[in-house]
């Protein structure tokens, strides 16, 4: 069990990380693009046409890529009140909670996300204005949403160490 659970842990950091990779290509990919852009404008008068399109696609690729990775790290923006106020009394019942609800909510995504990508691979769909393909964008979501109800799967049956939030004081 001991084995499973580093291999497990190991696999998805790794996969999660590669993930959190292809976000900072993204993010930086979204700085290179407007810049070019408004360089382009400022002094061609001539924007790059796709700025617009491909940015927005970078843009929400980068935010699902970078999901799994803070998901792992129990490094997401969280309200704590209520968490902080039961914290001391029941512990364990509010994770395990915690971890039902991530598994739902993001199984539910999942089966929502397989089908609408689906309709945009089978229709090769392109973006209207630069006609970029919207498939390969549209992937980000279903892939980021499996790997993330993985580790919430995961910490729920003990296969995954429980997630450490950062105490406030840490993070100073």
């Amino acid at each position: 069990m001991g084995a499973l659970r580093h291999m497990l842990s190991r696999g998805l950091e790794l996969l999660a990380l590669a993930m959190a990779l292809l976000a900072a290509v993204a993010m930086v990919g979204i700085v290179g693009i407007i810049t070019t852009s408004v360089i382009m404008r400022r002094f061609f008068n001539s924007p790059v046409h796709i700025t617009e399109d491909m940015v927005g696609l970078m843009l929400s690729a980068m935010l699902f890529l970078a999901l799994p990775l803070v998901t792992l790290r129990a490094e997401h923006v969280r309200v704590s009140i209520v968490a902080d106020a039961l914290q001391s009394r029941i512990p364990r019942l509010l994770r395990i909670a915690a971890m039902l609800v991530g598994v739902l909510f993001f199984g539910w995504i999942l089966l929502e996300s397989i089908p609408w990508f689906e309709f945009a691979w089978k229709r090769i769909l392109k973006s209207e204005t630069a006609r970029v393909l919207l498939y390969p964008w549209m992937a980000a979501l279903p892939l980021s949403v499996a790997v993330t109800w993985v580790i919430f799967a995961g910490r729920l049956l003990g296969l995954l160490a429980p997630e450490r939030p950062h105490a406030p004081e840490e993070l100073q």
